[in-house]
């Protein structure tokens, strides 16, 4: 039986002071399973408890202090009868909270303090007795004022063997001072790891009652911030087969404050963060009369806030989509550790073929670029990400793409393709005056473009070029008579700007001819916008 808690069940979980009420035993089994969005994670905990008969408490401890207390969600499984009632979340602060190796640590270095002190005292009593073999040295004739010369040799021998003996036992004291100086140095250095890593946690406690005693598994689900994932594609064009790969990738990172172990990784496609509500669209009003009173930025502030609120075999991750949300199954068991460290996944991998082409800007640039047309036919929208671009097993660059939906289509250029060449040359340049009863000033310009293809095959190329685009009735642009009819004009909804296509032969030459004039009323006198549109 599983027992679920929602605002809509028999008993919502409440935050709450708690009930003095027998603490059950919880054996943690942990983080089972995680979602990642693009700005959060829901995580998935399973916790064995062994529950009492009656009324009783589940104390888990710890969970990390940024879980969100609104999202927890309790329910339970594996015991027939148990019910659970409320629960309620404290924070357990660090300095309160004391690591189970801390106790041990703290007695190892008390120990080590004491060895020390005993072995500083042995080495002062050494200390003491050699200055004792010193002083009788030095006063040697005072001590023993009827020593016979015969026995000098021996008292030598017995001060000198003395000595010896106690500077040989003040350097092994020494030693073990030294031994005992890094051991107690290593105690202090994890304690203080212990006491530094020491942060606030967050127990839950979760009220039930039991018809019987036995063992049961609590399951907790909550979200917490820290945690991001976005996507990484690779795109692979092989220019001899005339297809692209397509490779979906995921960048991972989590830094929530506690480890994912050994867990189920899930990674979603759902944006969380834009909010559950449509914007509302406020009256319109007209009116006539005068202006209404200036309303106060305050006011309008108070207003607006109750209005709005690689190539080695890899396994792909499985996608899950119900048709309006979708996430991905990261195969295995994965670990992801709270330190922000990137992990990258497989989540796609698809070929199709591509169209191949060339587009030039010889106006300003004097190289060609080569482009791939395919669709893109994944069974989830693209989101926004960088694209890294690799022409026949090459890296050639990098770009970005963003949103597409599955069939839409995807156009990368592929770098500079040296086999086309393209040049743009200046076939006239005039200026002067037309007409007897009004004057206009005119001015001629006329460019001869040619292309080139170096391939052993014909390729599609587009030629781009721009046309002045007047901003006043008074100014007039033509194209001239000898201009070759443009494929296109305005493209992508850029005003004056032309395409032509061609596909010159392999080896062959084809020329664009672009001319246009430029006329205005002599009394006008400063076109501006002229001068800085030639190259």
């Amino acid at each position: 039986m599983t027992l679920s808690f929602r605002k809509s069940s028999v008993a919502s979980l409440l935050f709450c002071g708690a009930a003095l009420l027998p603490v059950t035993a919880v054996l943690a089994e942990g983080i089972s399973e995680v979602t990642v969005y693009p700005d959060r994670a829901t995580v998935t905990r399973i916790h064995t408890v062994e529950i009492s008969r009656g009324d009783g408490v589940a104390r888990i401890h710890p969970l990390p202090p940024r879980l969100d207390p609104a999202s927890l969600q309790v329910r339970a499984e594996g015991l027939d009868g148990l019910r659970l009632h409320h629960a309620e979340t404290r924070i357990v602060h660090g300095r309160d909270f004391a690591h189970p190796e801390e106790q041990r640590l703290t007695e190892a270095l008390q120990s080590g303090q004491d060895a020390r002190r005993r072995l500083v005292d042995r080495r002062q009593a050494q200390e003491i007795k050699l200055e004792f073999i010193r002083h009788l040295t030095e006063n040697a004739g005072a001590v023993e004022p009827g020593l016979p010369p015969n026995d000098w040799h021996r008292s030598w021998g017995m001060i000198g063997d003395g000595a010896l003996e106690t500077l040989e036992r003040i350097t092994l004291i020494d030693e073990d001072i030294r031994e005992i100086d890094e051991e107690i140095d290593r105690i202090r250095r994890e304690l203080e790891a212990l006491r530094t890593d020491r942060r606030d946690t967050l127990e839950a406690a979760v009220h039930y009652s039991a018809a019987e005693a036995g063992t049961a598994r609590l399951i907790l689900e909550y979200e917490i911030p820290g945690a991001t994932w976005a996507p990484l594609y690779a795109a692979r064009l092989d220019t001899v087969a005339g297809r692209m790969e397509w490779v979906q990738q995921a960048q991972v990172r989590q830094n929530t404050g506690e480890s994912w172990e050994d867990v189920t990784l899930h990674l979603s496609t759902a944006r969380p963060a834009l909010g559950g509500r449509l914007p509302e669209l406020q009256p319109w009003f007209i009116d006539a009369g005068p202006e209404p009173e200036t309303v106060s930025r305050h006011e309008i502030s108070a207003r607006d806030a109750l209005a709005a609120p690689a190539h080695a075999t890899v396994e792909a991750a499985a996608l899950e989509t119900t048709g309006f949300v979708s996430r991905y199954r990261v195969p295995g068991r994965i670990s992801l550790p709270p330190d922000n460290r990137l992990q990258r996944f497989l989540l796609a991998r698809d070929e199709n073929e591509a169209d191949l082409s060339v587009r030039a800007v010889p106006l300003l640039s004097p190289h060609a670029f080569l482009f791939a047309e395919t669709v893109f036919e994944g069974d989830t929208p693209l989101l926004p990400g960088s694209v890294t671009l690799f022409q026949d097993g090459q890296l050639v660059g990098r770009t970005r793409v963003g949103t597409g939906a599955p069939g839409a289509p995807l156009n990368l250029a592929f770098g500079v393709d040296d086999r086309i060449e393209v040049e743009r040359m200046l076939d006239r340049d005039s200026t002067g005056r037309q007409g007897l009863l009004r004057r206009q000033q005119r001015l001629e310009r006329s460019y001869r473009i040619t292309v080139t293809n170096r391939h052993d095959r014909a390729l599609p190329v587009t030629v781009l070029d721009r046309l002045p685009v007047s901003r006043d009735e008074r100014i007039q642009v033509e194209l001239t008579a000898e201009t070759t009819k443009p494929a296109e004009r305005d493209v992508d909804g850029r005003l004056g700007v032309l395409a032509w296509d061609l596909e010159p032969a392999p080896g062959a030459t084809e020329e664009v001819r672009f001319g246009f004039t430029v006329s205005w009323p002599e009394e006008v006198e400063d076109i501006r916008g002229l001068e800085s549109g030639w190259r």
